[in-house]
């Protein structure tokens, strides 16, 4: 019953997103591919896409993300992850506002079939200049877990989550971005971390280089509890 909800809930919300108003609409599309051949072939993609709706005191925000990879014929990675929240800020300033958030993610490879979070919580801009922001969240949430393995059986808890969120400008043509995310519960905790240099190399067009970590310190038996990703990108503001 939490997956029909949360996948309901997720499609009412996309759905909704192309009758909004587009001068209120920004966003960025991610790109990054690569194909080897001969002594060693090897194909990866990855693509994300970032969409937020911002009217008076409400931001909708939307992460939509994709990435495949395979060695010598063989696939090593296929992941999906969908991520909405919809924060509501209390006064002009938006330093203080709360928020709600649906999370799905689907890894074979993590032996998951869908991982579903629902959570809400509270955030702050703990700082902020003209080439610097950093907000933090804390919240709580409802995970559930459906595995890939015939079997084994869904696993649910109450998370605990917290989250850092930095933005830093150095000129014109640099940027540096980091987000840091907790989620914790009695069943296991996960741990993930977003690391990026943007470089301008057009009006819209920004070359990125990213580092992507996410730990789970008690995954699907015969998998393993970290997973890493170096990813160089071509990216697009809309």
């Amino acid at each position: 019953m939490t997956r029909k909800i949360t996948l309901a809930t997720t499609a009412t919300t996309l759905i909704a997103l192309p009758t909004m108003a587009m001068s209120q609409m920004s966003g960025t599309g991610e790109l990054g591919f690569s194909n080897n051949t001969g002594n060693t072939e090897n194909t990866a993609f990855y693509a994300s896409l970032k969409l937020n709706y911002e009217k008076d005191r409400y931001l909708l925000k939307s992460l939509i993300e994709s990435s495949y990879k395979s060695e010598n014929g063989e696939q090593t990675e296929e992941r999906y992850l969908v991520d909405v929240q919809n924060n509501y800020f209390y006064a002009e300033d938006k330093n203080y506002y709360s928020f709600v958030g649906v999370r799905l993610e689907k890894n074979e490879f993590e032996d998951i079939d869908l991982d579903s979070t629902i959570s809400l919580g509270m955030g702050k801009r703990l700082y902020k200049t003209e080439q610097t922001q950093l907000n933090g969240e804390l919240g709580v949430g409802y995970q559930n877990t459906d595995y890939v393995t015939s079997g084994v059986d869904s696993e649910s808890q109450g998370v605990a989550i917290g989250k850092l969120d930095l933005k830093h400008q150095f000129n014109q043509q640099v940027s540096f971005l980091q987000d840091l995310t907790v989620r914790s519960g009695n069943e296991r905790t996960k741990y993930e971390s977003n690391t990026g240099f943007k470089v301008k190399v057009a009006e819209k067009a920004n070359l990125k280089i990213s580092y992507k970590y996410r730990h789970n310190d008690k995954p699907a038996e015969g998998t393993k509890k970290t997973d890493t990703q170096t990813l160089v990108t071509l990216t697009y503001d809309f």
